[in-house]
């Protein structure tokens, strides 16, 4: 029960990495806010059915006021915020030239912007009980380019660097502010990535090769990860980036 008696914030929470991470927390004792711009009150009233200690806000993370109404309901509900795991991000298959600037302002808003925010009003709420734990979500290709997906590269390398900047200054505050970087993991976000490319089967063995355990990454093993980050165990660790992505980079 490596989280008992946290309060944990869930980003992203309805499918994929995010999901695998709240049903993760779960097991690991938390008490969990699931936040999504999607409904997930079916999945949650299921899981809460079940015994577990969740509840779901409809969010959308690049609006301010969306986020704050987050924040607030969780105090309402729980009086603190121990845990914050930004997870939501969306993609966008397209190289530079192709991109719209609202496609791009998009993409930013949520997954850049959206750490932004979520953060510095989570940050706010855990000084007032003597600190707490930030996990982002980034990705490899926030560390190594790729073709035609030069947005979504370029605000993962926000979320990299937005880290390490917010880990320096809320160290003081006992906030400890890590980033995972999964490399490509079975999930709808890359499946929609692959379904986009010219020819999905073919991108998709491709994708595999370049990996050194030749598979796909699990969510559960990014939940793992991301478990440990926001527990005691990894009590000496702030401003890391831990990559997850079956030897991907190493090559």
């Amino acid at each position: 029960m490596m989280l008992s008696k946290k309060v944990a914030v869930i980003t992203g929470a309805k499918s994929g990495i995010g999901w695998a991470t709240l049903r993760r927390f779960l097991q690991a004792g938390a008490s969990v806010v699931a936040a999504d711009i999607s409904d997930a009150q079916q999945e949650i009233s299921t899981l809460s059915a079940e015994g577990a200690n969740a509840f779901f806000v409809q969010t959308d993370v690049s609006d301010e006021s969306s986020v704050s109404r987050l924040i607030r309901q969780v105090i309402e509900e729980h009086g603190h915020i121990d845990v914050l795991i930004n997870n939501a991000g969306i993609e966008l298959a397209r190289n530079a030239t192709d991109t719209s600037e609202a496609e791009w302002d998009r993409l930013m808003g949520v997954n850049l912007k959206g750490v932004f925010l979520c953060s510095k009003l989570a940050v706010k709420e855990m000084r007032k009980t003597g600190g707490g734990v930030i996990v982002n979500v980034a990705s490899e290709l926030g560390l190594v380019g790729a073709p035609e997906i030069a947005a979504y590269c370029a605000s993962k390398g926000g979320v990299i660097q937005l880290t390490r900047a917010m880990a320096i200054d809320h160290a003081s505050n006992n906030i400890r502010i890590n980033c995972v970087c999964p490399g490509p993991i079975d999930t709808p976000l890359l499946e929609r990535i692959v379904a986009s490319s010219v020819d999905a089967e073919k991108e998709r063995q491709s994708t595999v090769e370049k990996i050194l355990l030749k598979r796909l990454g699990k969510p559960a093993e990014i939940a793992n990860v991301i478990l440990f980050l926001a527990s005691d165990e990894a009590s000496f660790m702030t401003g890391s980036v831990v990559v997850v992505d079956g030897g991907l980079t190493a090559q």
